[in-house]
């Protein structure tokens, strides 16, 4: 894989999270329940979230200083659940922008990385033999994939219309990258 590839399948699986949300109401994006007690605006405010963590990652790790990864299914669940009841009355406007300025944020960090840095597994011992670009896939597009899929299961069951989720699609059955956090 090329940082060009990479690059592709973020933005390939940030417009199939697009497609998932497209045409729905404010009403449905912060009223019903979608993932447990997580609505639409809760998932997006998620994405948001993590997308910053990788972003400050990313930030690190170009000015030479060990990002803070290694996370515990259950520290990530903690701050999950955290980071829901800190985001949950943020207004719908706000969640939206803050997850447009985070992929945009994610997007402009990867391209500063070569290559070399992006996908060599042995270049940082932190990532226990992976290479960064897996850290990248688990909070990128590979989060993007997992939630639009939520999200149209739910508008499936909700007997709401959407839009073709055209990346999602493509890369079903893909497995995902290990070593990382969501």
């Amino acid at each position: 894989m090329t940082k060009e590839e990479l690059l592709a399948n973020i933005e390939r699986e940030w417009e199939a999270l697009q497609a998932a949300i497209d045409g729905l109401s404010d009403a449905q994006l912060t009223a019903a329940p979608v993932s447990g007690d997580w609505t639409v605006k809760d998932i997006l405010a998620h994405i948001a979230v993590w997308l910053s963590y990788l972003s400050t990652n990313l930030y690190k790790i170009e000015r030479g200083v060990k990002p803070d990864m290694g996370l515990t299914d259950d520290q990530v669940d903690r701050l999950n659940a955290q980071h829901y009841r800190e985001q949950r009355n943020r207004p719908l406007e706000r969640v939206l922008e803050d997850l447009h300025g985070a992929h945009l944020a994610v997007l402009n960090r990867v391209e500063a990385f070569s290559d070399a840095i992006l996908f060599d597994p042995q270049k940082f011992k932190w990532m226990k033999g992976q290479p960064l670009s897996a850290h990248v896939a688990v909070n990128a597009h590979e989060h993007y994939r997992e939630h639009a899929a939520d999200i149209l299961a739910w508008r499936e069951k909700q007997g709401i219309p959407s839009v073709s989720c055209k990346g999602t699609e493509e890369l079903e059955g893909t497995p995902p990258l290990a070593g990382s956090v969501r």
